[in-house]
């Protein structure tokens, strides 16, 4: 047990060291995960974008993507053909941010 008592008292006198410098260290790791999370929110919204871009350049011209004109793509969108697919989704992403 003499042991134990001595990690814990440097493990204090640590600590106060620590404190007596009055220098809160930033943690890194939060400052990379926010920028982690603001980059692949751009990433995410780039994509988007093209694809938006791309279905009004469809639309403008009258082209098909995979066979479907976007006046297809926005009936089967009002249709929620994929709401099962959406719902079984939400429900993975709700248990795995529990």
């Amino acid at each position: 047990m003499l042991g134990n008592d001595y990690a814990q008292a440097r493990k204090q006198y640590v600590e106060e060291v620590r404190r007596s410098f009055h220098h809160v260290q930033p943690d890194e790791y939060e400052e990379e995960l926010q920028a982690g999370t603001a980059s692949f929110f751009k990433v995410r919204l780039l994509i988007a974008v093209c694809i938006f871009a791309a279905f009004v350049l469809c639309d403008r011209t009258g082209s098909r993507f995979y066979n479907y004109t976007t006046k297809e793509v926005v009936s089967m969108l009002k249709q929620e053909r994929f709401q099962s697919q959406l719902d079984a989704i939400r429900e993975a992403w709700n248990s795995l941010s529990e």
